[in-house]
């Protein structure tokens, strides 16, 4: 029975295991899908494809957004058109996962029990399936380009066709994309040199094909390239330059993306990558498992093609910009790694050293190793189980918060979008017994409004009168910095709309309204939101304010106690 199990296991023939595996994955991702409630960049996608120009999607919203208009462009007929939002969302971010777990199982080299098992993989699965982002798109791409390099020396037009899908997806395409080329570069290089005609590199097709893949990198990135007025997190004025610190935190997390896209879970939407600083004996750990996954890749002769893209995604995601879910890039570019592995070598092959120390192991101990190597399969296999869990039982929020809209018909009255403040200076100030946000200093955003973005996404108009006040037929926002004068500016064009009737969650109205009286607003409404990410939920919760009068002339409501306007 176990010799049975073990031909089956690594096996490499495909039949009906792929397909039944295939067919699994896709009522899994339909599954949670039809429970899941599109978050805030879903919704923003969303909102570009639908209210926004061919000409602002294509050559303007990019240089606010980060990453190329693709994936807008894919929506716009759907949200153009009036299709359901977040059923048109689902069904477009299936049909390219399931595309991609399909070239996996039906083309990778992967033996069958690891085959199998990787389309349930937490990224695979969860974070790309059932969340509809463009990173859906570039797993495709970096699967095809996998399938595509063992002959890329003799087709390589098919092989930087799929780097240039990569480029087109994400930024983070176009560095590994990139990565890849500067890698395959060297080969060639080093090709044309052994044979004494390095002259003849320059009229090598491959380097010519990779000069126009460049050009069109290229358009790409000057397509994204933030623009000067930029908001960026910290930035709070729009002459402030970026500026990039770099701590503790940031060198750990080039290490922490391999392992966190493997089998760890140090970084999470609940915090900021200097907090890794904190965990730094666990972390320093995996540096040694860093190494040893090197060594591995030298003894197969595909560290370089690893190393010079991770580093570029490493680098970039540690100094300039990362979150959570951008670790599944890297999962897959392991994946693509391991694959090529494999379809050059027939198996992964590991150093003569670990093979002689593993021979001298008794059984028990051999077992132990086998389980611990296994655990990257398994343990992302978990996540997905967990996550999927989370979306199934506990709401986002944004659907529960415009029913309550519409079951009011509170859309007929002016609603207020909270906006977004930093605060002024350490927020370690703040921290005194007793203190609260009315207690702190805020810089103000007033044009960046995410619950506005998301909520109006359930609705077939802008439902809020603060929000893009002067175009208020788009529905996306601009992630653009403002001085505070500026941000004064925007709140005198509130004023003369009059007070707002009901607001969507706490904030300091009294900064748009300084002579508004915070006692004539009563709590209506609590939605809870959780957001998974692995083992974790990130739980929060907004509250919905109204007037009194409004309050009393619905009848029907029941005041929260809750913390009021300030």
């Amino acid at each position: 029975m176990k010799e049975k199990f073990k031909s089956w296991a690594f096996s490499k023939e495909r039949g009906k295991c792929d397909v039944i595996t295939l067919i699994i994955y896709l009522l899994g991702i339909c599954t949670i899908s039809f429970f899941h409630e599109p978050w805030f960049d879903e919704a923003q996608a969303w909102a570009i494809a639908r209210s926004g120009t061919i000409k602002e999607i294509l050559f303007e919203i990019p240089h606010y957004e980060g990453h190329p208009p693709l994936w807008d462009l894919i929506l716009l007929p759907f949200a153009k058109l009036g299709a359901p939002y977040e059923l048109s969302l689902a069904i477009v971010n299936i049909f390219f996962m399931t595309l991609a777990v399909a070239v996996l199982l039906f083309k990778s080299p992967f033996p069958k029990l690891i085959r199998c098992l990787l389309p349930f993989n937490f990224f695979l699965f969860y974070q790309y399936g059932v969340i509809s982002r463009p990173y859906c798109i570039f797993v495709l791409a970096i699967f095809l380009a996998a399938v595509c390099y063992k002959n890329r020396n003799e087709n390589p037009v098919k092989y930087l066709l799929c780097l240039a899908l990569m480029c087109a997806v994400h930024s983070y395409g176009i560095m590994i994309a990139g990565g890849l080329c500067i890698v395959w570069l060297i080969e060639i290089f080093i090709e044309y040199k052994k044979s004494g005609k390095l002259a003849g590199i320059l009229k090598d097709r491959r380097c010519w094909l990779m000069f126009c893949l460049l050009v069109f990198a290229l358009l790409v990135m000057a397509a994204i390239v933030p623009d000067e007025n930029v908001f960026l997190g910290g930035k709070t004025t729009s002459e402030t330059e970026m500026s990039f610190p770099i701590g503790v935190g940031n060198i750990l997390f080039y290490f922490v993306m391999l392992s966190d896209a493997i089998f760890t879970s140090f970084y999470n939407y609940g915090m900021d990558i200097s907090d890794l600083a904190e965990q730094l004996p666990t972390i320093i750990v995996l540096i040694f498992v860093f190494i040893i996954f090197m060594v591995v890749l030298h003894k197969n002769r595909k560290l370089l093609t690893f190393i010079i893209p991770y580093s570029i995604v490493g680098a970039f995601g540690s100094i300039v910009y990362a979150s959570p879910h951008h670790i599944g890039v890297v999962t897959a570019f392991v994946i693509f790694t391991f694959w090529i592995i494999v379809e050059e070598n027939g198996s992964v092959q590991l150093p003569d050293r670990m093979l002689k120390l593993y021979d001298k192991l008794g059984g028990k101990l051999k077992f132990v190793i086998k389980a611990i190597v296994f655990l990257p399969v398994l343990i992302p296999i978990a996540w997905s189980g967990a996550s999927s869990y989370f979306d199934i039982r506990y709401p986002y929020w944004f659907d529960e918060a415009a029913d309550f809209i519409k079951e009011y018909h509170l859309d007929d009255y002016k609603i207020m979008g909270m906006w977004q403040q930093l605060i002024k200076g350490d927020p370690e100030d703040y921290t005194y017994f007793g203190s609260d946000e009315s207690d702190y200093e805020w810089y103000d955003y007033p044009e960046i409004q995410g619950v506005s973005v998301s909520l109006d996404s359930y609705f077939d108009k802008n439902v809020f009168y603060n929000f893009n006040i002067d175009n208020p037929d788009k529905v996306f926002l601009y992630y653009r910095a403002n001085t505070q004068k500026q941000a004064e500016e925007t709140f005198a064009k509130w004023r003369k709309q009059g007070e707002p009737d009901v607001v969507i969650n706490r904030c300091e109205i009294t900064k748009a309204y300084p002579n508004i009286d915070v006692d004539d607003y009563v709590a209506v409404k609590r939605v809870y939101c959780y957001k998974p990410y692995k083992f974790t939920t990130n739980q929060q919760y907004i509250t919905i304010y109204m007037k009194k009068e409004l309050f009393n002339e619905i009848g029907t409501l029941e005041e929260l106690t809750a913390q009021k306007l300030y």
